[in-house]
């Protein structure tokens, strides 16, 4: 595992203001909490197995099959369990993106070896690992430019991880659309979604074929029962979950031009509210370090993504208040 992932406020007693973690930290959880609250004495007997009425759930809500749903501890789980039902595939993973790809990959004895477009896959590779929306980069990949290359691979699963799809305005492929294609493979992210990374939840969507291989390596019980409860109630109410998604885009490229303005930091282009940033001058860790020492505020040290360098940095967009006083906070160090 890769330490240095976002959200490490654990090394940070007093952070106000987080962007460093790719969610959208302003839902109204209370709902979620009193009911969890009513439900905890469900901690002293086991939950489910195989967390199948979750599943069930999620499938209703995609309009697909239980059996197309595999629920996870996050969506980290399903990646390590991929990666173990495919142990030693030969393997190419599109970079910049998640570290955990490869990590669960070598893990598990794949062959890897990166690649920065569609169009370089090496012919007999048995597994491509593509993030769309991309993390870090915010990108997304036109969808008919990735059905083409499904089609063009038939012998080559192609493992999808979909996790900031609620976070994009541009076109991704669907559970529904996905499970047209035999060699395809979904990855959500519940946490991202809901904003709730400290419940560990994500879940597969694929033909049964597919998630028949992985289920036979799940370990029983590894969603908990809060987890499972935390899912049934998110699911059923939608409307507590809710943001402007096209407001959000905006505020993301407001907080672009106000960060490129600044003059000594490159932004790079997203569809989501992610935003990878590299500092023309200086290293990430010690804006880092200052923001967080000095101000409260976590962002993102980018520099441990494969093929990004110490001046890399990631922001998640949130309201526009605290986006001013990032950018204010940022300009500050930038001068000192």
């Amino acid at each position: 595992m890769t330490i240095g992932h976002g959200d490490d406020t654990y090394k940070y007693p007093n952070i106000r203001l987080n962007f460093s973690s790719n969610v959208y930290t302003h839902f109204d959880h209370e709902g979620l909490f009193s009911y969890l609250a009513e439900r905890l004495k469900r901690v002293v007997s086991y939950p489910e197995p195989v967390p199948e009425s979750l599943e069930k759930d999620l499938a209703s809500t995609m309009g697909i099959k239980a059996e197309n749903v595999c629920v996870t501890n996050g969506a980290t789980e399903a990646i390590y369990l991929t990666a173990q039902t495919f142990r030693r595939n030969k393997t190419a993973i599109l970079m910049p993106t998640f570290s955990e790809y490869q990590d669960a990959c070598r893990l598990h004895e794949h062959t890897v070896c990166s690649i920065y477009s569609l169009s370089q896959i090496p012919q007999h590779t048995q597994t491509v690992w593509i993030c769309n929306p991309n993390n870090p980069t915010g990108t997304t990949i036109p969808q008919d430019d990735l059905i083409q290359t499904f089609a063009a691979f038939p012998d080559t699963l192609f493992v999808v991880d979909a996790s900031y799809a609620p976070f994009t305005e541009a076109a991704v492929i669907t559970p529904k659309e996905a499970l047209e294609m035999p060699n395809v493979l979904m990855l959500y992210s519940m946490t991202k979604k809901f904003s709730i990374p400290g419940l560990r939840l994500g879940y597969m969507t694929g033909r049964e074929s597919l998630l028949h291989q992985i289920r036979l390596q799940r370990m029983p019980w590894s969603v908990n029962q809060v987890a499972i409860d935390a899912g049934h109630y998110v699911l059923r109410h939608p409307e507590e979950f809710q943001f402007d998604l096209h407001a959000l885009m905006q505020e993301r490229q407001r907080v672009a031009q106000l960060l490129t303005r600044l003059g000594c930091i490159e932004v790079w282009p997203s569809d989501t509210h992610i935003l990878l940033c590299k500092l023309r001058t200086g290293r990430a860790a010690a804006l880092k370090d200052f923001l967080a020492v000095e101000k409260g505020i976590l962002i993102r040290d980018a520099s441990n993504f494969d093929a990004l360098g110490p001046e890399f940095f990631r922001v998640a967009v949130q309201t526009a208040e605290e986006n001013n006083e990032l950018v204010k906070a940022i300009e500050e160090w930038i001068c000192m």
